[in-house]
């Protein structure tokens, strides 16, 4: 993921039902570093959780929060 195509990876996301923008695509990649299997235990931090809602805003972060957490 960390090398496709930012379009490829919006239609990616979007076979998952998350719909992207390219801008927001290549505001998100950096996080990708941050992902830590951990979390499949701890749960999904708080700060990172605000990182992206910085990007994709209050509704959509909490969509997806419901949908997959």
């Amino acid at each position: 993921m960390r090398k496709m195509p930012d379009i490829e990876l919006c239609a990616l996301a979007a076979q998952y039902g998350i719909r992207l923008t390219t801008r927001e695509v290549r505001k998100l990649r950096p996080l990708l570093d941050e992902v830590s299997p951990a979390w499949i235990l701890t749960g999904v931090p708080d700060a990172f959780i605000q990182k992206v809602r910085d990007v994709i805003g209050e509704q959509r972060t909490q969509e997806l929060i419901d949908r997959y957490l």
